[in-house]
């Protein structure tokens, strides 16, 4: 399944971390201002449903990388 970093701000503050694990499923660790999600997502349509998650919950989307295992655990 294919592996995905993500990086992402907060809008009028800092990311919370646990809130954008919980509704994610997603990894989540602080990284300076922002905040580094990853995880496994089964297809594209999962990848461009995760990104408007994103958008909906207020983050916006500084980076994406496509990993063939996971980074840094």
């Amino acid at each position: 399944m294919p592996y995905y970093e993500f990086i992402v701000e907060g809008q009028g503050g800092g990311p919370d971390a646990r809130v954008l694990e919980d509704e994610t499923g997603l990894r989540c660790r602080p990284s300076g201002p922002a905040l580094r999600l990853d995880g496994e997502l089964a297809d594209r349509a999962a990848l461009h449903g995760m990104i408007d998650r994103m958008f909906r919950l207020g983050y916006r989307l500084v980076a994406v990388e496509r990993r063939s295992t996971r980074h840094g655990t």
